[in-house]
């Protein structure tokens, strides 16, 4: 009964995103910050750290496709960014043997890498007209603060999550 916890919590961090969006859409900052959550993003992270490396790769590839299927027009790049980017921290954190303010910095530098990724992406399909520096003042630096913000809220209870969930399974 204990291992069903691993796919719960995933899923609901998975849901926290679009739930976030719908009561803080952009009009909530009158179109001056678009913040995008990752919370997810920051879930697969933690858990590639402090539970299974290979776990967290395979719940990348499943909910990349499932994030870009519902949230994105771009059907792949979730799907093959998730995965790669926690395969390099895992690795960098075990290269790094990261606290946890290290492991924060390796986090915001992860999203920012996303966001970069997939609004180079974006650019390169023509989908986006927004300039490299609109892009950096609305979304990526509100995205980074509204993340940083709930990793400084939320990165114990999810440490400690993992590494109780690692018990179980071990």
């Amino acid at each position: 009964m204990k291992k069903a916890l691993l796919p719960l919590l995933i899923v609901a961090l998975f849901y926290s995103d679009s739930v976030f969006m719908i009561f803080f859409s952009e009009q909530a900052f009158n179109g001056a910050y678009v913040p995008v959550p990752h919370f997810f993003f920051i879930g697969l992270l933690f858990m590639s750290v402090f539970f299974d490396r290979n776990t967290a790769i395979k719940y990348g590839f499943f909910f990349g496709f499932l994030f870009d299927m519902f949230y994105t027009g771009l059907l792949g790049a979730y799907f093959f960014f998730f995965p790669l980017i926690v395969y390099i921290t895992s690795k960098l954190t075990k290269w790094l043997h990261s606290t946890m303010p290290v492991f924060f910095v390796i986090v915001l530098f992860d999203i920012a890498l996303l966001e970069m990724l997939i609004y180079g992406l974006n650019v390169l399909v023509q989908r986006t007209t927004v300039s490299l520096e609109q892009f950096a003042y609305v979304r990526l630096l509100a995205s980074l603060v509204l993340n940083g913000l709930f990793y400084i809220v939320f990165a114990v209870p999810l440490r400690n999550a993992f590494l109780r969930l690692k018990k179980v399974f071990d």
